[in-house]
């Protein structure tokens, strides 16, 4: 396996990858492009004594894939404002779009089996909303009003550049995209989703010039290791990519195949629980998933000791209260051999909701721990202490069944507080301090 796509399977197996759709994954449902959309529009307005301009002047930008440019030739000579365009947009889509019964014609029902929580998308159209069945309804990046950390509590689509229920909300015009990305609150939540996940781009393509324009204005949020799926890429593009956009290439070949056929392969290529077999470590065979029943989960060895940890959440959050030094060490050593330990059981193929129920009986220990201890005597040390020594010898009850010889040691059971406190959605702490002055 590709080494990209090898790191991109971790970061999925680990939930720190949120997927970033483009129009190109709803092309089979017959979605107008933005040049249809334009050509249309200029249809419509382009019938009186200066159509013949507008047409050609349409025309000239469209050659070259200049979206915005034909946009404000048709509202110049046209006298169209924004909301007109709008409309219009709305209307079109609504009109072209087409129902698929057969689910193998389109990768929205690849997504719908994967396990991401959050999905951002620049489409106008609810597609993707509607074949994931999320917990929530569709939402604008740009009005959200709760905490970035709680974005990922329910699966959503956040649509960016706006969508046809709304056809005031659809970005259109280089006026209204220029005015979207000043607003700081806008860039804000975006850098927050980036900062702490793997974007996924896919359903892009860099012949245009609106889409190669719009992944270099997200650079400045794109901070840490981002991904794009991309047909038939030159090692020039991939380079480019790279260094111009800070993207790394997962590329596909559509020769004697289908964008859909092979974005499908990759997908499931990142969905698929495994072993590594690098190092000692256990490997499926080609790509297949690993018998739970029959799979020996190994621990954390010396050599994944030596990660340098202090950029972690986890870490910050022991240092917020003066945590000893020795201790944090300790609880470091913890995390490597939970965070092991959990990846294996992903792997290997344990369901994830048995994890998520171990995950919440830690939580619950932690809080009560938390009532008990910190609230009573205000110790940040001693708190620390008890949730260890309460995770210690963890009874996994009614699951016990489930994991056999898989069951995990002292240390990965304690370790488990620490990936919770890793989890920017989780409110584990160690006393009242918080970063930048966050209420409690």
């Amino acid at each position: 396996m590709n080494g990209n796509l090898q790191e991109l399977r971790d970061a999925y197996n680990q939930n720190k990858v949120v997927p970033f759709i483009g129009a190109g994954l709803s092309a089979p449902f017959k979605v107008p492009t933005w040049g249809e959309l334009i050509l249309e529009i200029t249809k419509k307005y382009a019938n009186d004594k200066i159509g013949k301009l507008i047409r050609d002047t349409v025309d000239w930008h469209l050659e070259s894939n200049d979206y915005w440019g034909a946009i404000d030739a048709i509202k110049k000579f046209a006298n169209l404002a924004d909301q007109d365009i709008q409309k219009q947009i709305a209307r079109l889509i609504k009109q072209s779009k087409v129902n698929i019964e057969d689910s193998s014609l389109h990768n929205y029902s690849d997504l719908a089996k994967m396990s991401f929580k959050l999905y951002l998308t620049t489409n106008y159209e609810n597609i993707l909303h509607e074949h994931i069945k999320c917990d929530e309804l569709p939402i604008l990046l740009k009005n959200i009003q709760f905490s970035s950390q709680d974005i990922f509590d329910e699966k959503r689509v956040c649509h960016l550049h706006g969508y046809t229920a709304d056809p005031g909300t659809i970005v259109i015009s280089r006026s209204s995209y220029e005015n979207l990305y000043s607003n700081e609150k806008y860039g804000e939540l975006l850098k927050s989703v980036a900062s702490s996940k793997h974007l996924l781009f896919m359903g892009f393509s860099f012949d245009d010039k609106f889409v190669s324009n719009l992944i270099k204005d997200y650079k400045r949020y794109l901070e840490g290791i981002h991904y794009i799926l991309l047909a038939n890429p030159t090692k020039d593009r991939i380079r480019e990519l790279r260094e111009e956009y800070g993207l790394i290439t997962i590329p596909y070949e559509t020769k004697d195949s289908s964008h859909v056929m092979e974005i499908r392969k990759i997908l499931k290529q990142i969905s698929e629980p495994y072993v590594d077999n690098e190092n000692g470590k256990l490997s499926g065979s080609g790509g297949k998933p690993v018998d739970a029943n029959n799979t020996v989960i190994l621990g954390a060895g010396l050599s994944d000791c030596r990660q340098d940890l202090s950029s972690n959440l986890f870490y910050k959050k022991l240092k917020l209260e003066n945590i000893g030094e020795s201790m944090i060490e300790l609880s470091s050593m913890f995390y490597v051999a939970s965070e092991k330990y959990i990846r294996a059981l992903k792997q290997a193929g344990l369901s994830l909701e048995v994890i998520e129920a171990i995950l919440f009986e830690v939580f619950t220990k932690y809080k009560e721990s938390y009532v008990e201890t910190y609230e009573s005597f205000g110790d940040s040390k001693q708190l620390l202490k008890v949730v260890h020594e309460s995770l210690a010898e963890y009874d996994f009850g009614r699951y016990a069944v489930l994991f056999e010889d898989k069951k995990s040691s002292k240390s990965e059971n304690k370790g488990l507080i620490h990936l919770l406190a890793e989890d920017e959605t989780m409110n584990v702490w160690w006393g009242k301090e918080r970063f930048n002055e966050q209420p409690e």
